[in-house]
């Protein structure tokens, strides 16, 4: 056994056995970087601070009449999502930061790019939260695409990020009840 085995060696090494070939068409090559930013993340003016980059945004209530049929909006709220504030941390002056929503966040309405009422108990009907993008005319952001907000760019080692939220009725004038809903969020840095 161990004599065959030296000679399949053997002729393998002389190149006396095929082994299978193959064309080459192309490399594809990827390259990327790895960035360490000191930016730090938290709610700004307009929101209840929570641990890390979570804060709330609380809606001041509102009566049925504000949102008797759909598309009427009331309420709107702005906040801030505030980069480089803390102690000790800063942000690279001239660098730009957006902020992209989580499209797999689970209040996320795919129709309506808005966020659906996740409130339970009482929750309202015909009722979502919009959010709007302060930097860009107040535009609503249809956070179901995954397009990132207006960018800002960093100027004396922080940023600001306006936005504001706001009811929004949806599929006919909505009901009592209560309101809560939430989404994920990134800051990039295109």
């Amino acid at each position: 056994m161990k004599k065959n085995a030296l000679i399949v060696a053997l002729l393998a090494a002389a190149g006396f056995i095929a082994t299978p070939a193959f064309a080459v068409d192309g490399t594809i090559t990827i390259t990327g970087e790895i960035k360490g930013l000191t930016c730090t993340v938290s709610g700004g003016p307009g929101t209840t601070p929570g641990t890390g980059g979570d804060f709330s945004v609380d809606l001041l209530p509102v009566q049925t009449t504000a949102l008797a049929a759909a598309g009427n909006v009331a309420a709107a709220k702005p906040f801030s999502i505030m980069l480089g504030t803390g102690p000790g941390a800063t942000c690279p002056d001239g660098t730009r930061a957006a902020i992209l929503f989580d499209t797999t966040s689970a209040a996320i309405n795919p129709a309506t790019g808005n966020l659906a009422n996740l409130a339970t108990g009482t929750p309202a009907t015909n009722v979502e939260v919009q959010i709007l993008d302060s930097n860009a005319a107040n535009a609503p952001l249809n956070l179901a695409t995954g397009t990132p907000s207006a960018e800002v760019t960093v100027a004396g080692n922080t940023a600001v990020l306006p936005f504001q939220a706001q009811y929004i009725a949806v599929g006919g004038a909505s009901t009592v009840g209560l309101v809560d809903t939430n989404v994920r969020y990134t800051v990039v840095f295109p």
